[in-house]
C-alpha cells in the first residue's frame, strides 16, 4: 500500500477495507482483513458445527465434498483457531475427532435473555446522541466542512463511530469488554456468532 511520505494514511469506517495494519476499528475486523473466512465453504462448516459438533466425514457428507477437501478447510480453521476439537463429544466417541466453533455462538433463546437490556441501552445511547445535537452543530460550523458544501448529517456516522470506538476502549480498559486476543497464526481478534430466530424455529 502506498501512502505519501509524512502521512499515516486515511482511516476508513472499518479497517477490513484498508490495506494498512492499524488497530483502530472493530476487534473482529481482522477476520475479514486476514481472509480467515475467504469462501463460502468455511462459513458453511461453521454453520454446520454450530448446531452440534461434527467429524470430517459428517461434514463431507453434508457438504457433498471429498473428505480430503473438507480436511484441508478444517485444518486451516484449526490453525486460525476458528475451530477447536470438541472434548465433550470426543469423550462420547473416543475414536473420532469432533469439531466446534472456537468462539461463542448465541442461540436464539440466549439472545432473547439480553434483548430487552440491549434495547434499553441502545435507547439511552440514541437519546444521548440526540441530546448532543446542538453541540455537534456548533462544532461542525467551526470546521471547513461547511465551505466544502457538506452538512452535519454527512458526518454524523463518523461521529457515532468515533464515540463507539472510544467507548469500547474505555470499557476494555475497565475490564468490562474482552480485548482482542492474539491467536496461533498471529492474528488478533474477538469473534462470535448469533443464531437467527428463523433458524431456531426450523
Amino acid at each position: 500500500m502506498s501512502i505519501p511520505d509524512g502521512m499515516e494514511g486515511l482511516r476508513f469506517p472499518c479497517e477490513c477495507v484498508s490495506g494498512r495494519r492499524g488497530r483502530y476499528s472493530e476487534p473482529w475486523a481482522a477476520i475479514a482483513k486476514h481472509k480467515l473466512l475467504p469462501n463460502g465453504t468455511k462459513e458453511e462448516i461453521l454453520n454446520l458445527v454450530a448446531r452440534e459438533p461434527k467429524t470430517i466425514s459428517q461434514l463431507a457428507e453434508a457438504l457433498s465434498l471429498a473428505p480430503p477437501s473438507v480436511y484441508a478447510h478444517v485444518n486451516d480453521m484449526m490453525k486460525s483457531e476458528l475451530l477447536r476439537e470438541s472434548i465433550e463429544w470426543e469423550k462420547k466417541h473416543p475414536t473420532e475427532r469432533y469439531y466446534e466453533p472456537n468462539f461463542p455462538v448465541f442461540r436464539a433463546e440466549e439472545c432473547e435473555e439480553f434483548e430487552a437490556l440491549c434495547q434499553e441501552m441502545a435507547e439511552q445511547v440514541a437519546a444521548l446522541f440526540e441530546k448532543k445535537r446542538t453541540q455537534m452543530e456548533r462544532a461542525f460550523r467551526k470546521t471547513g466542512f461547511v465551505s466544502q458544501g457538506w452538512e452535519l448529517k454527512d458526518v454524523t456516522q463518523c461521529l457515532y463511530a468515533n464515540m463507539q470506538r472510544r467507548a469500547r476502549n474505555l470499557l476494555e480498559e475497565r475490564g468490562l469488554l474482552a480485548s482482542r486476543e492474539k491467536h496461533a497464526n498471529g492474528v488478533e481478534w474477538v469473534f462470535w456468532a448469533e443464531e437467527p430466530k428463523a433458524d431456531a424455529e426450523t
